[in-house]
């Protein structure tokens, strides 16, 4: 994680003069090579791939010049994607009004999953709304039941 935080340090303030936001970074494997993955967001509006591609080089030549990383790596920025998984609760509570996918530890109410709105956060409650049969319907569920949850499309 050290390393992780050295990169961010690194990067923030080159992502920040795009009108960027970090959203992730991850040091992976996949496929036997190993990825920097630097997820990037528009302040407003949406992340197109002049800012993408501009951020990505200013990043290369930063990492190429302090070399943080010994290995052979590949340098991926991007956004998240439409469906980005929400892996904070700050991250969680922005989302409110979103419309997300849920998959619960426990079944609560009879269900392990939910897809629908995020309502509201109200301290580790979490209200989503969602349609059965064309029935609009609410559940509570506590944040620490939440095993996974990411924004969704909605069809």
């Amino acid at each position: 994680m050290e390393l992780l935080e050295s990169i961010k340090e690194m990067v923030l303030p080159l992502i920040e003069q795009n009108d960027c936001y970090l959203d992730d970074i991850e040091y992976v494997k996949d496929n036997n090579e190993m990825y920097l993955r630097i997820y990037i967001e528009k302040n407003e509006g949406y992340l197109d791939m002049d800012t993408c591609v501009a951020v990505s080089e200013l990043i290369s030549d930063k990492l190429d010049e302090t070399d943080p990383i010994k290995d052979e790596y590949i340098l991926e920025v991007s956004s998240p994607g439409i469906e980005k998984p929400l892996k904070t609760f700050e991250q969680v509570q922005k989302s409110v009004g979103e419309y997300v996918y849920a998959k619960f530890k426990n079944p609560k109410a009879g269900l392990c999953e939910v897809e629908g709105y995020l309502k509201s956060v109200d301290n580790q409650e979490l209200e989503f709304e969602y349609l059965v049969k064309n029935i609009k319907k609410k559940i509570i569920v506590n944040y620490d039941n939440i095993q996974f949850i990411r924004l969704a499309v909605k069809f």
